[in-house]
């Protein structure tokens, strides 16, 4: 079976990557191949499709990002945005250069969520420690955050942006260093 073969290989390439830890950056390349095989999985096991649209320039492609910054953000977009829908959908990722920075825009047209709720999950990525050890209130997001600000510094981080019933929007800003 082709299928379960694939399935196979696609998983020890994820379990790869993520116990390899020479170091806590690599490049972006890296990161969307992991999310890559992370939604072969993901589309395996529903009755739906969810596809990627990347939109990155080839040289940002080898910009330096902690590792496991994107992937938790991809799996939230699938379980609490995508999965209730069940149904075909697309998650964006898209990133550019805005000034001395790179943004990394993680998107999906998901369930969206209401403004209360964004704004507990705001608090909560932005509080000194976790608020809650409950999934609804981003730990994962939480996680990412303090992972970018430790390895770029406070004013880098994570923006969300979320309309009920429309789509949410996870943005990344990390300086545009090529020493990095």
């Amino acid at each position: 079976e082709y299928v379960i073969s694939d399935a196979i290989t696609t998983l020890g390439n994820m379990f790869r990557y993520s116990m390899k830890w020479s170091s806590g950056m690599v490049e972006l390349k890296q990161e969307i191949l992991n999310i890559q095989n992370y939604l072969s999985l993901m589309n395996l096991r529903q009755d739906y499709e969810i596809f990627l649209s990347l939109n990155v320039p080839a040289e940002l492609l080898h910009i330096k990002i902690p590792k496991m910054s994107l992937q938790p953000i991809v799996e939230n977009s699938v379980n609490h945005g995508i999965e209730e829908m069940a149904e075909d959908t697309t998650i964006y990722i898209k990133v550019f250069k805005e000034e001395n920075n790179v943004i990394i825009e993680v998107s999906d047209m998901g369930i969206g969520m209401s403004q209360e709720k964004l704004n507990e999950l705001i608090r909560s990525i932005n509080s000194k420690e976790q608020i809650s050890d409950d999934k609804e209130h981003g730990r994962a997001l939480y996680n990412v955050q303090q992972r970018i600000k430790m390895y770029f510094g406070k004013e880098y981080g994570l923006q969300i942006f979320s309309q009920e019933g429309a789509y949410t929007k996870v943005s990344i800003c990390i300086p545009n260093d090529e020493t990095l």
